[in-house]
């Protein structure tokens, strides 16, 4: 097959006329999709990425459903000739994939609102130039956070953050469930009416690193892995993904005006001198809470953090039988999981980052 670049080759692509020196053994990739990101761009993506992939005598395996990236994860963990998984969505989709504990590489081709685990790694939403990653990268080891169980990437807020989280959800969800497309401007209505409505209960971070114990009280609570949250800004500047550690940042005073302050601050880059902004990195950390908190991992709703005074007399969740029992309870843990995931990137990012030659591990030699 050839290709002419004007025809084919997209700006800013490797030319596909090399790729056969990329891979000298065929393998195949596993395409795990989110249909209603990047406003419904997925199946188009998928295309374009699958007929790149080819150029490098690579297959496209394709998982459209939560049932079928289960098993194409329980396939890829035995097969060395899976390159890796790919994320065509956005950070949500990427969360869902970390939650199911797979050992091959993954990486992401750019289709969200955000995208802000693709955006840390440097990945692009550009179907060639992910091939081209594919078939010559490196994989690098990442950190995950790991909450009551259930897995992050970039980080989990507890309070406002969470409530606005969650109010979002609710508005792009339709009666039949299905998620609706949505955008930045789509957050305005939540945040409004979170201001007017959420109570601020206090919540209480108990740190539980051996000889480093802390108690820290506020209001809105984020543990970050990844430096990256919405709109860029930079809650944890200096949250590493590979150093074993989650970053704390607890926000002491209540009220919207305040969450607005505090804002300002972050925007600035001068929140973690603030007094009442504390900031610790930990490994594990317990949270307790006065009143029924919210709670989002990656953006997404994730359950609640509920008042002790709502467990039963056993000390757990009173409605232990729903399915949200596990992230609607009275504590909540959160601790760093070293090294969870390999990420797959360009052999040379931008920024540096050192990584383990994928040949070598997946049998592409």
């Amino acid at each position: 097959m050839t290709h002419s670049v004007g025809a084919n080759q997209e700006e800013g692509s490797p030319d596909p006329r090399d790729a056969s020196a990329a891979v000298t053994k065929a393998g195949w990739v596993g395409v795990v999709v989110n249909r209603s990101s990047g406003k419904g761009s997925g199946p188009r993506l998928v295309e374009r990425l699958a007929d790149a992939l080819g150029d490098y005598q690579l297959g496209a395996k394709i998982a459209w459903t939560p049932a079928e990236r289960k098993a194409m994860v329980a396939r890829a963990d035995g097969d060395p000739s899976c390159r890796c998984l790919v994320v065509v969505g956005g950070d949500g989709t990427v969360s869902a994939l970390v939650n199911e504990k797979l050992s091959v590489p993954l990486t992401v081709l750019r289709a969200g609102t955000e995208n802000l685990a693709a955006q840390h790694f440097e990945l692009r939403g550009n179907p060639r130039w992910l091939a081209h990653t594919i078939a010559t990268g490196k994989a690098v080891p990442v950190d995950l956070g790991r909450a009551n169980g259930r897995r992050f990437i970039l980080m989990t807020g507890f309070g406002f953050d969470g409530d606005v989280v969650t109010r979002h959800h609710d508005m792009r969800t339709s009666r039949t469930g299905a998620i609706r497309t949505t955008h930045r401007a789509a957050y305005v209505e939540p945040i409004l009416r979170s201001s007017l409505s959420y109570r601020f209960p206090e919540i209480t971070a108990r740190i539980e690193d051996a000889g480093a114990e802390e108690t820290l009280v506020g209001t809105t609570v984020f543990v970050f892995n990844l430096p990256r949250y919405a709109l860029g800004l930079p809650f944890a500047p200096d949250a590493s993904q590979d150093d074993g550690f989650l970053d704390l940042v607890v926000f002491r005073d209540p009220g919207p005006l305040r969450a607005l302050f505090y804002l300002w601050k972050v925007v600035l880059g001068t929140h973690l001198d603030h007094p009442g902004v504390y900031h610790r990195r930990v490994r594990r950390v317990n949270l307790t809470a006065s009143g029924t908190v919210p709670v989002q991992l990656d953006g997404d709703p994730a359950g609640y953090l509920l008042p002790t005074a709502a467990t039963n007399a056993r000390g757990t969740a009173p409605s232990t039988n729903d399915a949200t029992a596990e992230t609607t309870r009275d504590r909540w843990t959160i601790e760093a999981v070293p090294g969870a995931v390999q990420v797959l990137v360009a052999e040379t990012p931008a920024s540096g980052v050192d990584g383990v030659a994928l040949a070598s591990e997946r049998g592409f030699r």
